[in-house]
């Protein structure tokens, strides 16, 4: 079995405060005039870009950088669960919808034209599936937080977090969170989330201001797997209808 921490995968990083896009902009001049190298600060959604396929079709799929964002609304299949409190965790087939045909950069491998996802039949929180010679993987479920969101069935979700490591010698690692919402003892799958989580990247709910923040390791050549050059990181505002973006800073180099 083969259980991975590589450079802070587990570390869910302290979320950058919304200040604004003003805000963001003087403290990047600032840190220029200083010599620091500049990331671009973006407004919400013009880093976005479809991929082909059946993702060019889905509308609400979105990719900054090395995040992504999927709203889904899709079925689970599950017994009637009485609340989202005896949901299984760690002993669930998970159903990840791929974003690329490759798990390189933070995103979720199979086939982006059907749009079949990925069925894991996750035990004791893992799936170990490193041995396969054809297709080497390992799912690794880390935690789930109760989310309060005004417009989800019942007015709450879970935010499910796990890792995926994909390619040869398990090198691809892609940090999942997803957003499961119990409608009529039914499980839905309203949100997935992705991000290269190399690097000390991470991902942090803040109930408060109903605010998913993720951050993505973002390398250039000669940098050390421990210290990337720069992160992407968004800001997903959920409420259990849809996803709006807040404050994110996108590297483009």
């Amino acid at each position: 079995m083969l259980l991975r921490n590589i450079h802070g995968t587990l570390k869910y990083v302290v979320g950058v405060s919304s200040k604004g896009l003003a805000s963001l902009t003087r403290k990047a001049m600032r840190l220029a005039c200083r010599g620091v190298p500049l990331v671009l600060i973006l407004v919400a959604g013009s880093a976005a870009q479809i991929l082909p396929g059946w993702l060019h079709k889905a509308s609400d799929f979105r990719t900054f950088g090395q995040i992504t964002a999927f709203h889904l609304d899709a079925p689970l299949t599950s017994p009637p669960l009485a609340s989202l409190a005896d949901f299984p965790v760690k002993n669930f087939t998970y159903a990840l919808y791929a974003t690329a045909e490759s798990g390189a950069g933070g995103m979720v491998p199979g086939n982006t034209q059907s749009g079949t996802p990925l069925m894991i039949p996750v035990a004791r929180g893992l799936y170990d599936h490193e041995t396969n010679t054809a297709d080497p993987m390992e799912f690794q479920i880390i935690k789930a937080d109760p989310a309060a969101l005004p417009k989800a069935p019942g007015k709450s979700a879970l935010l499910v977090y796990g890792v995926l490591y994909t390619g040869d010698q398990l090198a691809n690692c892609t940090g999942v969170v997803q957003v499961i919402e119990l409608n009529h003892g039914k499980l839905i799958l309203a949100d997935q989330f992705s991000y290269d989580c190399a690097g000390g990247a991470g991902a942090e709910w803040n109930q408060s201001k109903h605010v998913l923040t993720l951050r993505a390791a973002k390398y250039v050549p000669g940098d050390k797997p421990c210290c990337p050059t720069s992160y992407d990181f968004v800001d997903f505002k959920l409420d259990g209808d849809s996803i709006k973006i807040g404050d994110m800073s996108v590297d483009l180099r």
